[in-house]
């Protein structure tokens, strides 16, 4: 039974560059269990973290950028140089500073575990990475924080030279606090590219202040508040948060509505890229998406 999972697996993720490194976390796999008594981890290729690494061995090599690393960097292998781009200037963040009565602390970021960027830009734009320059892009649970994933994806690839690698992690919805939202349609994230962000960012942080406020109160963050009350303090949170320019969830997707939306990308702006690899692990969602030669139009 083992076996014929594995077999599963490997027909699923359907990328022969890997199925060496699957094949070394089977074995250890494998091996804690028969050798040591040890149980197996709880996924297949181990952890989250395991996973990641495998794959970023596996497609990842040259000079690259990764967007918005912030204090959890994409563990890369020797032959892959990383530049980091970040919106904060290390500098420019106080650790003291509060968001609605939190500091990052409370948001769970430790000050000294955050990347120093090397290139202070705003990830979306990437206005000072030129053109066909980089041989990969990591962005790690960053696209749900655009608020144009479009703009933002279009840009990824605008930087990476023709057979470069673009490695993208998105939070599988169901898997976190926007399990109660709905999934981002497309036509939302095209009238965002289109018209530009500004009609959706109130709704935007509205929305999240009223998951902000629930999470905060069930973690005794907040007091508990009801009604009139609960409604004036979600409002003074998203306007607090916005006037922050926090950086929140502003789009949510499930596994399927990624691959829509991908799919979506590709088709209506007649982008040049191949989907290498899709893979779930645990709470997220991998995709390795390799820039390709556009078609000549005759």
């Amino acid at each position: 039974m083992k076996r014929h999972i594995v077999d599963i697996v490997r027909r699923l993720v359907g990328t022969p560059s890997i199925m060496g490194a699957l094949s070394s976390l089977e074995s250890t796999i494998y091996g804690l269990k028969e050798n040591t008594g040890s149980p197996p981890p709880s996924s297949l290729l181990g952890s989250t973290f395991d996973t990641r690494k495998v794959i970023a061995e596996s497609f990842l090599s040259g000079n690259g950028i990764e967007i918005g690393a912030f204090a959890s960097p994409l563990q890369v292998p020797a032959k892959a140089v990383v530049r980091y781009v970040d919106k904060y200037d290390l500098n420019s963040l106080d650790a003291t500073h509060k968001v609605v009565g939190l500091t990052l602390k409370d948001f769970g970021v430790e000050l000294s575990a955050i990347v120093s960027p090397d290139i202070v830009d705003d990830g979306e734009c990437l206005s000072k990475v030129g053109d066909y320059s980089q041989d990969f892009v990591i962005a790690n649970h960053v696209l749900e924080h655009f608020e144009d994933p479009i703009k933002g994806f279009k840009n990824m690839l605008r930087v990476l030279k023709h057979g470069g690698i673009l490695y993208l992690c998105l939070p599988e919805m169901r898997h976190s606090f926007d399990n109660v939202r709905q999934p981002t349609p497309f036509e939302h994230l095209l009238r965002d590219y289109q018209e530009g962000p500004a009609w959706s960012r109130t709704m935007a942080y509205a929305e999240f202040s009223r998951i902000f406020a629930a999470h905060g109160m069930d973690k005794g963050l907040f007091p508990k508040r009801t009604g009139a009350d609960l409604a004036e303090f979600e409002k003074q949170a998203a306007d607090e948060l916005d006037k922050a320019d926090f950086s929140i969830h502003f789009h949510a997707w499930t596994m399927d509505s990624m691959m829509d939306m991908f799919a979506q990308i590709k088709s209506k702006f007649h982008m040049a890229f191949e989907t290498r690899m899709v893979m779930k692990n645990n709470d997220e969602v991998i995709f390795v998406f390799q820039k390709s030669i556009p078609h000549v139009a005759l």
